[in-house]
């Protein structure tokens, strides 16, 4: 008997083992993946079809629930946090179309409880890889991590290479998006204030830039992405915005964006069909080297709005930097 003791305890252990590689079971290829924390539920999706809502072309978060609604944050049969756009503002690409990270296969891989990952080798024409991982964060948030590594130079006219996110929302009471902000130099009030901006229609002062710099894309004449050429006259202090639905409001956050790239907000009235705005964002490398990866982390919070204050908090809490306060910006 004393020498059986042992036996059971490594027989005990190999069990504990057995299960802790159980649960880091190798990656799973799926179409769809359901993955929920305290706050949220989420499906992700790759770019087909499926439901009888949610479209083909469409992937990241087809739907975002919070709590035990049953009313999700995007457009149905769209998505939110969606692989747009890539571009070069070449004309040369003008006549391909502009929707290629939508048609290109994609990979939708789960690789955890509350994780899933999004893999697409390159499109017809841009040879970017790109790699878009999601994970439920905390009781209310989504942290998303994009990685590209462009694997040939089809940007090299105007030295950038852009990437496109788009979120369609489901007819929200206000389709503004919300941002500390300023004008941009010789276009009004260098005053830091919260902004509240909606573009009158679709490309419209769509895009902001953050504040500091003064570059914006060279575009050949003629360039076919609105949201990204209609510069807005506002420039954003820090990279957070906010929007407000149904009594929930939705935060963008950003970090980890190297010094040779830049993030900026773009939006869109109508985006997602009449009454359903798009808040989205573009990814600058305003320098790349082939097989080289350039990326960001982004987070978005979805839970009951609690007002500004609270917005900022949220972004202190999870970038480590803070907000300077001013008559402007408290509430």
């Amino acid at each position: 008997m004393l020498n059986r003791a042992p036996v059971t305890v490594l027989s005990v252990r190999a069990v504990f083992l057995a299960c802790l590689l159980q649960q880091a079971a190798p990656a799973e290829d799926v179409s769809q993946a359901r993955i929920e924390s305290p706050g949220l539920r989420a499906v992700l999706a790759d770019n087909a079809a499926y439901g009888k809502d949610h479209r083909k072309g469409y992937s990241g978060i087809a739907e975002l629930y919070h709590g035990t609604s049953k009313r999700t944050l995007f457009v149905p049969a769209y998505a939110g946090l969606n692989y747009e756009h890539i571009f070069s503002g070449d004309s040369a690409s003008y006549g391909w179309n502009i929707f290629e990270p939508r048609i290109a296969a994609i990979r939708l891989r789960r690789v955890g409880k509350k994780k899933v990952e999004l893999f697409q080798e390159r499109t017809a024409n841009w040879p970017l890889q790109g790699r878009l991982s999601y994970e439920l964060t905390g009781e209310d948030a989504v942290e998303m991590r994009a990685s590209f590594r462009p694997l040939e130079d089809a940007w090299k006219k105007h030295g950038y290479i852009g990437v496109f996110f788009a979120s369609y929302i489901h007819a929200p009471e206000d389709m503004a998006i919300h941002f500390i902000g300023r004008d941009r130099p010789g276009k009004g009030k260098a005053t830091p204030r919260w902004i509240t901006h909606l573009p009158e229609s679709h490309g419209d002062r769509a895009c902001h830039r953050p504040a500091g710099g003064s570059w914006d894309p060279p575009l050949d004449p003629g360039f076919n992405i609105a949201l990204v050429e209609g510069h807005s006259e506002y420039e954003y202090l820090y990279p957070f915005y906010y929007g407000v639905s149904h009594g929930k409001v939705f935060i963008m956050m950003f970090k980890d964006i190297q010094k040779s790239c830049e993030l900026r907000f773009a939006q869109s009235p109508s985006g997602g069909g009449k009454g359903n705005p798009a808040w989205d964002f573009v990814f600058f490398a305003r320098s790349y080297a082939i097989g080289k990866d350039v990326g960001f982390t982004a987070r978005a919070v979805y839970r009951d709005f609690k007002g500004r204050e609270d917005v900022i908090r949220t972004w202190e809490t999870w970038s480590g930097s803070k907000v300077t306060r001013s008559p402007g910006i408290s509430d």
